[in-house]
């Protein structure tokens, strides 16, 4: 519960209030007012303590009425609106007026910044509007962006802001469904900038605004100035607000109509859902809530709150309790987003605040989420809320007043005998506890009926109730033994308890807001001369200073000070802290000053920091340098000068967990859990327990979103799997030692009447109350003191639970066994309870190890408890894996159902849910647990709730949950059958046909065969109709349903009927109906009916068709049926057979077509003989592999050139094992190999040859094959010598001048096959290729060289052949150097190349080596194109009597030839006449030599360089 204080501002005396707006970055306040009767208008700006910022009447004055005011939302620029149409803006930082050129004549009725502050929009009665560009000093552009009419008064203006979490948060959703394919997601991510997380077009761009009008037009004007009309409604727009998160417009007209339009980047609109409100529309106002959340106020008692995120709406409403009247309305509404407070106006001069604190009880019914708090009494009637937005101050506005409520923080204090608890600014409740020693305390077990008796002598509390009324405001407040003192910053009051009255024992005035209390002393911080200097100053209770403690200068000013115990500690705005020893006449420091600036990192301030009563341990919670809460809750140990934390975001202390047990790892983890997204608030040690303290926790805000859009999402999933939204404020019990530093022993969530923690004082926390109800009243036990309401309450910890009024020895065990159980300390534990013979200690402290989760330790309480049943459970449950579900049984039989089913949530155990939901009579939630969660046990779940509801003798109920359990054919008879009309009743209306069967059943045995006859009828139950029909004699009817069924039931029992009579061919006909040929085929051997037992037999059985060929075999001349039916039984062996010795030819062809390995090979051989008597070899090669006879088999394919195919040769290819040896199996394949060759069959007969080990011959195979591609690979996986000479010769014999890929074969295998002879036999050739082909010489000669090296190499047999060869080469060697040097030097040095080409000309085996024609045809070129003609010509005669059938033309360019003859005046005729070598030859393509060259040496350049693979 928060109070507040009213401060009223001074406005101008009996001016009306027109207008009032808040500085969003400042917190400063404008208000405009005016002389009601008109001419006089004011604009004043105040701060955040109420006070005018002008030391004048008013700020700015003019003699007519202001209309409008709108803050800058970053500057401190006020745009001003007067009646006049005229437009200021006020620059409040230089204190300069600035005039906006005038476009307007009519009073300005809507006035608002753009988002992002660059542009000022206007908009007048008359329906015109313009926006302006306005600088950072909030000087105007002469000229206006745009200036539009809209033909009625504008009366809502609002602009989107830019760049926010919310469009942010948009933008990563598309492009997370962008990513997933989603294309209209795509769309929409791509009209945003990437860079800003703006749409492209114009809504949330920062300067762009939405205007509403009195006619109901909504009017969108984007960056440019352009407008469009985006919505239309039936009445004037009485307010716009937007709707971030989903991009939308909330439109709300003057009759209270709200429309949520989407707005798209053009500014055009599609409505998403509209409400109407009943109420006064012109009354009415309505605002944000929250996210996705409107309050509205239309002069009702309640507000009514609508979530456009769930569509739910409900009602917030005024309660009487809380000081309200019956007959009071709520005239204006506004929200406090940074403290979630909505606060509400009334018409009675009330003020209503609800604070929004959430919590998993509270979810399915959001009303529960707001508390309402104690009515606030104002002097003035309020027409207008607003709250600043980042202090708590609420701006009251009237019709001539304007007030500020300020939040001021209740005051509390906590000792171990007095609670004291601040209700309004001038009054408190004090509570005095009195032990009590009583002879016998009786306190009821918990789980037993009979009392038990704690001790012989025992004690008793009793609280004493007090009211302290003080003659002035205070503000802080402090109680020590049996002293209350409160104070305000100029005065002190000390109250002494007399005779359990409070009586007041002095005042003094002091300077100070930081004070503390101890037995008969008085503390307060004060600021000594020098302001940087701190001091203490100890006083007596007359305000006698008895003492002063000096800090020093690098220690600053004291902030907190704290009494715990015998302790006061004082803490620094510089971060240094201070202990004191109280226990003597004088407080005298514990140690030196400590700065915890060295130890703690960031640290700015502290925000609460308290010491325990040993004063060995400080806690605090402090601000960091950015301003912001430490998620972190620090406790320094004194004693080892050592900083402890625990991390409240993730739930993890700075302690290492290694040396913790596994059990301890589990349970702290699990805390961690419990208390993680959170942050401190405030700090308490217990007032005597110095290990014990507790902490108050916020729920961060990245939390709460998270909980709040994981809650969203799962709306549609089954309420048992969606995760409950935390609780805004955690309580937590935490434990600080020096062994294991910070743990945390218990986590609890406070009643939702509770508000602020006061403190801990074991075994039961203390809270303020969330509304001080003025109907609750508490009395003195005693002298009837005067009532009074109690501001606090009290919430027992939860080891205590049934232990409220325990004695101070139980209570000391108590705490013992938490302690040492946290510490994990367990054979401690036990010893601290030993003595203890309490049942209900026991089931206390099982309870406990529900919450620690120590299964062991459960174990000794149940044994100590007698607690036999339980102790059996838990032993069962120790068959679970889950630790969960053993604790949830172990609660279970503690009666602590609550934890029970969340634990089985928490492990998933939606089975022993759903038992433990049937145990516990929550049927509804056992079936939507089985429905959802545990599909497996649905049915079962059914039964067991039919089988309450019929030992509820809900008849109809169970019915129906046997029918969904399958159960209902023998459960639903069973359940009735004592009832036989509503039996009947039930079977009349189903159309189950067992129930029907079952009931005809019924009928038949009671002789009612007409009943009977109708129900089998409608069971559709043939054997039951024919069975009774036979029965009454009626066969006709029985023989028509059963040729008209075919029921293969019925017509055996007709069958069976007919045979028993002695009607056979009945009989056989109805067997056969039945498909029961064995029957009929027995009568047909009885009574001689062989023409229909073949038939039969062959629609029998395998059986049935031996049987009736056994019967043939007896007859001579019915022998071939009874092969026949051999053969369709499968029965080979035995149809052959009888087929040889009678004969059947025919039949023994059809039968060997179906043989297989399991006849008898000597009847295969004897069906093979006769095949191969009639010429049919290849069914009698078939037979011979199947008897297993290869060799007989190949043979008769070589002999009689059997056709073999891929699937006969695998057949006839026999298995390793089949063979006596590995020798016959291999000629075998050899065998098998030639015959395949025989028949061109190649690539079997390499693969047989393979088989047989026989490479060679399989790459003989192979190469007659001609496939290259299996050649290569063969060879290459063979890596034989042999077959890789014999592969490369292969590939030598085809082109492999176009293959370079086969040329490197070539050389690669004639290389590994080591046949250097060959290879340079290939060097060899592939020189003459570059030589004849491409006139390659310098290819040709490292071709001749690679082959020299080659044949250099080889180990010929015939050395001497070796040798000629060798020399052979070295000769064509040297000529092709030589050519190749005089070709060279052609250029440089022609007379030397000329001269070469002589010497060359003159060799006797040149043409060996080098072509003639090539020599010559280079000096002829050279003759020519020097134009030594003649020279030239000489050498071409030369050239033809040397080689007389030499082409010229392939030598020497044909244009060289043609101008060497017009150069010597010799007739192209008479060259062809005197030599018609000269001529092309006639199978030559008449193209140009040159051209050719020219491709020859392309492609002799473009080939591969194969010389060098090596």
């Amino acid at each position: 519960m928060a109070l507040y204080f009213d401060k009223a501002l001074h406005t101008p005396a009996e001016y009306i209030t027109i207008h009032s707006a808040w500085q969003k970055v400042s917190n400063i306040f404008a208000v405009c007012s005016g002389s009601p009767s008109g001419g006089a208008g004011h604009v004043n700006i105040y701060n955040s303590d109420g006070e005018k910022k002008n030391k004048s009447e008013s700020l700015i004055h003019r003699t007519y009425l202001p209309t409008r005011c709108a803050w800058h939302p970053g500057r401190n620029l006020l745009a001003i609106a007067w009646e006049n149409g005229e437009i200021q803006i006020w620059n409040d930082h230089n204190e300069e007026l600035h005039d906006v050129p005038q476009m307007h004549d009519q009073p300005i009725t809507v006035l608002e910044w753009s988002g992002n502050g660059s542009r000022l929009a206007s908009g007048d009665k008359s329906g015109i509007i313009a926006l302006w560009r306005v600088n950072d000093k909030g000087r105007v552009q002469l000229n206006p962006i745009c200036r539009h009419e809209l033909g009625s008064e504008v009366t809502q203006c609002i602009a989107p802001t830019g760049n926010n979490d919310a469009v942010m948060s948009k933008i990563a959703s598309l492009a997370k469904a962008a990513v997933r394919g989603d294309e209209k997601a795509l769309d929409q991510f791509l009209s945003y900038n990437q860079a800003d997380g703006t749409p492209k077009s114009g809504v949330t761009d920062g300067v762009s605004f939405f205007f509403g009008s009195a006619n109901g037009d909504v009017i969108f004007v984007n960056s440019k100035g352009d407008n469009i009309q985006c919505i239309k409604m039936d009445s004037a727009i009485k307010k716009l607000l937007l709707y971030s998160e989903r991009e939308a417009l909330v439109s709300i007209s003057s009759d209270l109509e709200i429309v949520v339009s989407q707005i798209h980047g053009d500014g055009k609109a599609e409505e998403l859902t509209a409400v109407k409100l009943s109420g006064q529309g012109t009354q009415s106002d309505i605002t944000w809530a929250g996210e996705g959340l409107l309050a509205a106020a239309t002069s009702d008692r309640s507000l009514r709150l609508w979530d456009l995120r769930s569509n739910d709406n409900y009602t917030l409403s005024l309660g009487v309790e809380q000081g309200y009247m019956d007959d009071e309305r709520i005239v204006c509404v506004a929200y406090s987003e940074q403290k979630r407070i909505l606060s509400a106006g009334t018409d009675k001069s009330h003020v209503a605040m609800w604070n929004f604190s959430p919590s998993a009880k509270s979810r399915r019914d959001p009303e529960q989420q707001w508390h309402l708090q104690q009515a606030t009494k104002l002097d003035v009637n309020p027409s207008k809320l607003s709250w600043a937005h980042r202090k708590q101050i609420l701006a009251v506005i009237s019709d001539r007043s304007v007030l500020y409520l300020n939040e001021q923080k209740m005051n509390w204090a906590l000792t171990k005998n007095l609670v004291a608890v601040q209700t309004s600014p001038k009054s408190a409740v004090v509570e005095l506890l009195i032990e009590q020693t009583a002879q016998s305390l009786n306190v009821s077990a918990l789980s037993r009926s009979h009392a038990i008796n704690f001790m012989t002598s025992a004690q008793s509390q009793k609280t004493i109730l007090m009211e302290l009324q003080a003659d002035s405001l205070f503000t802080g407040l402090a109680v020590a033994n049996q002293t209350v003192a409160v104070w305000n910053t100029n005065q002190a009051t000390i109250y002494d308890i007399v005779n359990n009255k409070l009586v007041h024992s002095g005042s003094f005035p002091i300077l100070s807001s930081v004070c503390a209390l101890h037995d008969q002393s008085f503390f307060t911080a004060e600021i000594g001369r020098s302001k940087d200097i701190s001091k203490i100053e100890v006083r007596n209770f007359k305000g006698t200073v008895k003492q002063v403690v000096q800090f020093q200068d690098k220690e600053g000013e004291v902030s907190h000070m704290n009494v715990c115990g015998d302790y006061l500690l004082a803490a620094t705005k510089a971060g240094f802290i201070k202990i004191f020893n109280l226990t003597k006449r004088e407080a005298k420091a514990v140690g030196n000053a400590i700065d915890i600036r060295d130890v703690i990192p960031y640290f700015a301030s502290f925000q609460d920091i308290k010491c325990n009563s040993t004063g060995t341990k400080v806690a605090m919670i402090i601000r960091q340098e950015n301003g912001e809460a430490s998620s972190k809750l620090y406790v320094y140990d004194v004693e080892k000068d050592k900083m402890d934390n625990i991390d409240f975001a993730t739930g993890q202390s700075s302690d290492d967990l290694h040396t913790h047990s596994e059990a301890m790892k589990e349970s702290i983890a699990q805390h961690a859990a419990d208390v993680a997204g959170r942050y401190p608030v405030s700090v308490h040690w217990d007032t005597e327990e110095p290990a014990m303290l507790v902490c108050e926790a916020q729920l961060t805000d990245m939390a709460r979103k998270n909980a709040v859009k994981a809650s969203v999402s799962n709306t549609s999933v089954d309420e048992i799997e969606t995760p409950d939204i935390p609780v805004e404020e955690l309580v937590v019990l935490l434990y600080s030692t020096r062994d294991t530093g910070i743990l945390v022993q218990d986590s609890i969530e406070r009643n939702t009447d509770q508000a602020h923690l006061i403190g801990l004082r074991a075994p039961s926390f203390y809270f303020t109350k969330m509304v001080m109800n003025k109907q609750e009243e508490s009395r003195s036990e005693e002298n009837g003191e005067v009532s009074t309401a109690k501001p606090y309450s009290k919430l027992l910890m939860r080891d205590f639970v049934g232990l409220e009024d325990c004695d101070p020895t139980t209570r000391r065990a108590m705490m013992d066994f938490s302690f040492k159980l946290a510490m994990g300390n367990i054979d401690e534990a036990f010893k601290a309870i030993q003595l203890i013979k309490s049942e209900a200690v026991w089931e206390s402290m099982a309870k406990m190890c529900v919450k620690t989760k120590r299964v062991d330790v459960a174990k000794v309480c149940l044994g100590r408890m007698g607690h036999v049943r339980g102790a059996h459970a838990l032993r069962e449950a120790e068959k679970e894996p889950e630790l969960d579900a053993k604790v949830a049984m172990l609660a279970i039989q503690l009666g602590m159902n609550d934890e029970a089913e969340r634990l089985y949530k928490k492990c998933q155990r939606y089975d022993l849910l759903n038992q433990f939901y049937q145990a516990t009579g929550r049927w509804a939630k056992a079936l939507e647990v089985a429905e959802q969660l545990d599909r497996i046990h649905l049915r079962n779940t059914f039964h067991n709730y039919g089988k309450y509801l019929e030992s509820n003798e809900d008849f109809q109920g169970a019915t129906s949950c046997y029918e969904k359990a399958g159960t209902d054919s023998f459960e639903i008879p069973r359940m009735l059958f004592e009832d036989i009309e509503m039996l009947e009743s039930y079977i009349e209306n189903s159309t189950n046909k067992i129930f029907l069967r079952w009931w005809a059943q019924y009928m038949e045995s009671t002789g009612e065969m007409e009943e009977a006859l109708k129900y089998y009828q409608q069971a559709n139950d043939i054997l039951s109709l024919v069975r009774v029909y036979c029965y009454c004699g009626n066969v006709e009817k029985a023989v028509t349903i059963a040729n008209e069924t075919r029921n293969r039931a019925a017509c055996y029992h007709l069958a069976r009927h007919f045979e028993n009579n002695d009607d056979v061919k009945q009989a056989i006909h109805f067997y056969t109906s039945a498909a029961t040929y064995g029957n009929a085929i027995r009568i047909c051997k009885e009574h001689g009916f062989e023409d229909q037992l073949i038939n039969l037999s062959l629609l029998g059985s395998k059986n049935d068709m031996i049987d009736a060929a056994t019967y043939y075999e007896t007859r001579p001349d019915l022998v071939d049926k009874a092969v026949l039916l051999y053969h369709k039984a499968g029965h080979f062996s035995k149809a052959l057979k009888l087929a040889f010795d009678t004969q059947q030819f025919a039949a023994l062809e059809s039968i060997a077509q179906d043989l297989d390995e399991r006849a008898d090979p000597v009847l295969l051989e004897r069906c093979a003989k006769f095949f191969i008597d009639h010429g049919q070899y290849d069914k009698a090669v078939s037979l011979l592999v199947i008897a297993k006879q290869y060799t007989e088999a190949v043979n008769l394919c070589l002999q009689n050139n059997v056709e073999l195919n891929e699937t006969l040769v695998e057949r006839l290819t026999p298995q390793k094992d089949e063979t006596p040896s590995s020798g016959t199996r291999e000629q075998l394949l050899m065998k098998l190999g030639d015959c395949c060759m025989k028949q061109g069959a190649y690539h079997l007969a390499c693969k047989k040859y393979t088989q047989a080990g026989d490479r060679e011959r399989a790459m003989r195979a192979l190469l007659k094959s001609g496939d290259t591609e299996k050649i290569i690979f063969f060879a290459g996986v063979s890596r034989s010598r042999n077959i890789y000479v014999m592969a490369a010769n292969y590939l030598q014999s085809l082109d492999w001048r176009a293959d370079p890929e086969i040329m490197k074969h070539i050389i690669n295998y004639y290389t590994k096959g080591r046949a250097l002879d060959s290879l340079a036999g290939f060097y060899d050739a592939c020189a003459q290729v570059e030589i004849d082909e491409y006139q390659n010489y310098d290819k040709a000669l490292g071709a001749l060289t690679e082959a020299f090296k080659c044949l250099s190499k080889a180990k010929m047999p015939n050395k001497q052949q070796q040798e000629d060869k060798i020399t052979e080469l070295k000769t064509r060697i040297a000529l092709v150097k030589k050519f190749i040097q005089a070709k060279r030097l052609l250029d440089s040095d022609p007379a030397e190349a000329i001269k070469q080409c002589h010497v060359l000309l003159a060799e006797p085996d040149l043409d060996s080596a080098v072509r003639i024609g090539d020599v010559y045809g280079m000096l002829i070129e050279h003759h020519a194109q020097n134009q030594v003609y003649d020279k030239a010509s000489q050498l071409m005669k030369e050239m033809q009597d040397r080689i007389p059938t030499v082409n010229m033309a392939y030598y020497v360019n044909v244009q060289t030839i043609e101008t060497v003859q017009q150069a010597l005046g010799i007739s192209t005729r008479q060259g062809e006449t005197g030599n018609k070598r000269v001529a092309l030859d006639s199978d030559e393509d008449e193209i140009d030599k040159g051209d050719i060259s020219e491709e020859i040496y392309e492609n002799g350049d473009s080939t591969i360089d194969m010389y060098r693979f090596r």
